[in-house]
């Protein structure tokens, strides 16, 4: 029996990781072939939203989410069909092919959970299973974003508010992070490149009007990140109250992308690249149609997830609230791609660790302060509560 549990451990980490590899390099491949046809296949994202709905009430999926594997991996629950993460997969592919504003976490760290979940033999206690389905998902985060210690504490953050130190505690989290860092090493062998800038600070001098600066920089994600929260929570209930807003916000959606010639379509990696390298070409109002957009998108049913397109909010609202605030606006845009995501998601430790695998060390610690920001002001908004 012990062999058999190292046995589907190491086969679902090694599964996870190359999954997610795949996926994320069919997706960065299917966004740039079809990119330049948006302007016919935006026309036709009613169909792909009609199809998703369908195959997930067909599968009997339309329960399972995200907020379904938070629950797993802390309540007993059902095992995901294995057909679970290949609609999901479709569905999400299909969504950024046509030019939908969603992510792709959403595939990575269910497809994840489905896949440890699934893995788990049925002798094993609930604790155990519970075991896989965490591990599942933080494979799937650090695979596709090779983070893996933010995606250690981004998953434990988000299924539980507090970390425990038991020494069976302290063995579990040590086998997650073995397991984030083979998944990322495995995830990048068989192919898919890590998103990485560096961020010089050298000439930044650390004084009480920086710090200050700083400190509201730090306010504002917060609140930029809580309000996505908030647009999207809207969203669901006027689907919820009628469903034909569905179309008149999907309708929205297609025009606004029409006039600003589908700037805010897909994952939002050109506005994340633009803050990096061509930071002069970010629109103060980027960050605020790109925010709803996604929460349009997302909340009418579109599979993907959130994730990347907050890290663009975050980006380009950084570069605004630099240039506003005289900051260097790598710094501030390199602290809203952390911030945001992490203010929206509720999660505080993630965002330093965050900043130092996507940024390097040295931002690590700007990322500090306006963490404890967030802990300190959003109580209870995350778009998976």
């Amino acid at each position: 029996m012990l062999k058999n549990y190292y046995f589907r451990l190491v086969s679902a980490v090694l599964l996870i990781s190359i999954c997610c590899s795949l996926f994320g390099q069919m997706l960065l491949k299917l966004i740039e072939l079809t990119s330049s046809y948006y302007k016919y296949l935006l026309i036709l994202t009613p169909l792909i939203l009609i199809f998703t709905k369908f195959s997930n009430k067909y599968l009997h999926t339309s329960d399972i989410g995200m907020k379904y594997f938070i629950e797993a991996a802390t309540n007993k629950k059902e095992k995901v069909t294995w057909k679970f993460p290949f609609i999901l997969t479709l569905n999400t592919l299909l969504a950024h092919s046509f030019g939908v504003s969603v992510g792709r976490e959403g595939v990575a760290v269910q497809l994840g959970g489905a896949i440890g979940g699934n893995m788990a033999s049925n002798d094993l206690s609930t604790e155990k299973k519970q075991f896989f389905v965490k591990l599942g998902m933080i494979c799937g985060f650090a695979g596709l974003f090779q983070t893996p210690l933010a995606a250690v504490v981004f998953i434990l953050e988000v299924v539980s508010d507090k970390f425990n130190f038991t020494k069976n505690k302290i063995y579990e989290y040590v086998t997650y992070i073995a397991v984030a860092y083979i998944s990322a090493f495995v995830s990048h062998k068989v192919g898919l490149e890590k998103f990485f800038v560096a961020i010089d600070v050298s000439g930044i001098k650390i004084n009480l009007e920086f710090i200050s600066k700083l400190v509201l920089v730090g306010v504002i994600f917060v609140f930029v990140g809580i309000l996505f929260v908030l647009l999207q929570r809207k969203t669901k209930e006027l689907v919820a109250i009628n469903k034909n807003i569905t179309w008149i916000l999907l309708a929205a959606f297609i025009l606004t992308s029409f006039v600003f010639e589908y700037r805010y379509a897909s994952l939002g990696t050109n506005l994340i690249g633009l803050s990096f390298t061509n930071f002069e070409q970010i629109q103060v109002y980027d960050f605020m149609l790109k925010i709803v957009l996604t929460a349009i998108c997302t909340g009418i049913g579109f599979s993907g997830g959130e994730v990347t397109p907050l890290f663009a909010i975050g980006a380009t609202c950084g570069v605004i609230v630099g240039t506003w605030l005289g900051l260097p606006i790598l710094v501030t845009a390199a602290l809203g791609y952390c911030l945001v995501f992490s203010a929206a998601t509720k999660t505080y430790i993630a965002p330093i660790f965050l900043a130092l695998e996507v940024f390097g060390y040295k931002l690590m610690f700007f990322a500090v302060v306006p963490a404890v920001l967030i802990y300190l002001i959003n109580k209870k908004y995350s778009i998976y509560k």
